[in-house]
């Protein structure tokens, strides 16, 4: 599994009103098999990073290391999950996942269909192998979006706002989906978020981030025991905490930029 280092992160984007500022001077670092979530309001900066650590935008300032190699270098093994599936909807959802693992050879992978079977039993789809997109529900695809990003067996999983599109109780099963298969191999994980019952559920650590140019406000622990449940006293407490620092960084924020 991959760790990760965040040193002093910028990143600024060239528009036509000038420069503008969406990351500014961030770190923080992410353990092996930990599961992080950096949590903020919309606009605040938060998939800009996710897309720094993958190496997918290069950074204004600062480094990111994944494995103490700079991204720069040498993009991570990671697995990248959207809020939509982006799924291919003339292939069935066997041949979804075999397209990710040809992607880069272009050739059959070794044991392929054995890779292919045991992930679709990780994701509880088993038997849906030859079922097209329109064959199948929102909530399933997202489930073949997350199957597409472990059978190339990464070391990291991004995750950006997989579940917001979906309705809440969707959402719900998902979320219990997805700490169940990461308690099984313990991969490490960051996953954006706006949503602070989400975070609280899921995560090791929510990093709060501000509204642009985001900075890190606070970074809360979340030593519950999993499986999480939800409306719990021990949730409700955790909640209550990191709205409270949420608030905080919003209101501080304003009066800093006002």
């Amino acid at each position: 599994m991959s760790n990760i280092e965040v040193m002093r992160l910028t990143k600024v984007f060239d528009t036509g009103g000038g420069p503008l500022t969406v990351v500014d001077d961030v770190s923080f670092n992410v353990s092996e098999g930990e599961f992080v979530c950096l949590l903020g309001p919309s606009g605040s900066g938060k998939s800009v990073t996710l897309n720094c650590i993958a190496g997918l935008l290069n950074a204004t300032g600062g480094e990111v290391k994944v494995d103490g190699i700079s991204v720069r270098e040498r993009k991570p093994n990671y697995g990248y999950i959207f809020q939509q599936p982006r799924l291919l909807p003339w292939r069935t959802v066997e041949e979804n996942l075999q397209f990710a693992l040809r992607a880069e050879s272009g050739r059959p992978a070794p044991n392929e269909k054995q890779r292919i079977r045991d992930v679709l039993e990780l994701v509880n789809l088993s038997g849906y192998e030859k079922f097209y997109m329109h064959q199948i529900s929102g909530g399933m695809q997202n489930r073949v979006s997350i199957a597409r990003a472990y059978v190339r067996n990464p070391d990291l999983l991004l995750m950006d706002e997989p579940f917001g599109a979906l309705d809440e109780m969707t959402a719900r099963k998902l979320r219990a989906e997805l700490v169940s298969t990461w308690m099984r191999d313990k991969r490490t994980v960051v996953f954006v978020t706006h949503d602070i019952v989400e975070a609280c559920y899921l995560a090791d650590r929510i990093l709060v981030y501000t509204p642009k140019p985001t900075r890190i406000a606070t970074v809360i622990n979340i030593d519950l025991p999993r499986p999480r449940v939800y409306g719990s006293d021990e949730m409700h407490a955790v909640e209550s905490r990191v709205l409270a620092a949420f608030e905080r960084s919003i209101s501080e924020f304003a009066a800093v930029t006002a």
